[in-house]
């Protein structure tokens, strides 16, 4: 494909190269991921590996092993740290990320969450810049929780990038068995290949324990 080409998103996962460039339809609002970059109303390629994209959003799937923060994704982080008004939370990536303290639905100076090191939160990437280090937030735009919180109790299992992925799909092939099967548990995917779960009843964790 040459630099000035242009040719629109592929509907079926497509593999591509560093400089591909593809037209996103005006109708349509998607986030952009990793491996690609947006510039004049279409994406280039900044990695090599396979375009895949959905009503939401269009990214490149490389199998990484280090997760690289993407605005607006929603990532699983530890608590390691505070200054200040901020806390430290290690999200897997190359940087520490930032969350302010007040970064919660509701909260003020007065009336906020009061963390400690070993805390789990379910956050969204306000801000990611190679430049900086990533931030954090556990409210969506319109400063409402919307499920980002932070995570009591539970396990965290490290999965590969792809794996998170394909979980948070919508209707997952991979997630709906486990519905089915259990119905006492709660289930939280991190895109930074972190998946927390917390059985409520102990015959469920036994069960978990022998699939």
């Amino acid at each position: 494909m040459s630099e000035t080409e242009k040719n629109e998103i592929p509907d079926k996962p497509s593999i591509v190269v560093c400089g591909d460039t593809f037209n996103i339809p005006s109708d349509k609002d998607l986030t952009v991921g990793p491996g690609l970059v947006f510039r004049n109303n279409a994406v280039t390629c900044t990695k090599p590996g396979v375009i895949k994209s959905n009503d939401r959003s269009v990214w490149i799937d490389r199998n990484n092993r280090r997760y690289v923060p993407v605005l607006e994704e929603r990532v699983i982080g530890i608590i390691i740290g505070r200054v200040m008004d901020e806390y430290r939370i290690d999200i897997g990536g190359a940087h520490v990320a930032m969350m302010s303290s007040i970064a919660f639905e509701g909260a003020t100076q007065r009336n906020k969450p009061e963390l400690k090191p070993g805390n789990v939160v379910f956050g969204r990437v306000i801000a990611a810049n190679k430049d900086v280090e990533p931030e954090l937030a556990c409210v969506n735009k319109k400063g409402k929780a919307n499920g980002l919180q932070v995570l009591e109790g539970g396990h965290i299992v490290q999965c590969s990038l792809g794996l998170c992925r394909k979980l948070r799909q919508h209707k997952s092939p991979l997630t709906q068995p486990l519905f089915n099967h259990f119905k006492s548990f709660e289930l939280c995917v991190g895109m930074n290949g972190r998946v927390w779960v917390r059985l409520i009843q102990t015959n469920t964790l036994l069960q978990s324990r022998s699939i």
